[in-house]
């Protein structure tokens, strides 16, 4: 009977897993892509004009300028106490990767590459351990340097970036134009978020 309880979870959770890839998937079909044109295209006219992809990528911006002031800074004693699973007051190689796989569930994002040199970065004696001390000093050198990439950050000429966009350059992006900026970033070097 324990099995077959233990069957039944195992199933539902690797159900809910499948939904999960199922709608990341989806994302990246024809038809979100034609929702995405069409809540860019404000005056339903078939085309983006400059001044609805302006609003867009202002009210885009803004969002994003939003989402950084409300952001709670992380506590990096908290974080460590978190990460450390076995509370042995290290952050082992095994400890690491399994954090870095549940914040990709979590994500529902697929796993970024092995985390080797995340964790070398981190483990500055060389001891294959991550001790207190060094993941504090390698969070406030990150923090510094994510502050020094927003400082010098430059701001996006979106009237340049429109041009780009509308290969053709009769003023607006259509939906082929669209498709192709989301489909290959590279030919045009531009992405519409």
């Amino acid at each position: 009977m324990r099995t077959l309880k233990f069957g039944i979870v195992a199933l539902a959770l690797m159900s809910v897993t499948v939904v999960n890839a199922q709608e990341k998937d989806d994302r990246q079909k024809p038809q979100n892509c034609e929702k995405k044109f069409e809540k860019l295209d404000a005056n339903a006219d078939g085309k983006i004009d400059k001044a609805e992809f302006i609003a867009h990528k202002e009210k885009v911006e803004a969002k994003r300028q939003e989402k950084k002031e409300n952001r709670k800074p992380m506590d990096p004693e908290k974080k460590f106490s978190k990460l450390d699973a076995n509370g042995d007051g290290n952050i082992d190689k095994t400890e690491l990767d399994q954090a870095r796989e549940n914040h990709s569930e979590k994500a529902h994002k697929k796993p970024k590459k092995d985390g080797s040199k995340h964790f070398a970065k981190m483990d500055t004696d060389g001891n294959e351990l991550i001790s207190k001390a060094e993941f504090i000093a390698h969070k406030a050198e990150a923090d510094a340097k994510r502050q020094e990439k927003n400082e010098n950050r430059k701001p996006i000429d979106l009237e340049k970036k429109f041009s780009k966009l509308d290969a053709n350059g009769d003023g607006g992006i259509d939906k082929t134009e669209f498709k192709n900026c989301k489909k290959n970033k590279s030919d045009t070097g531009e992405k519409i978020k």
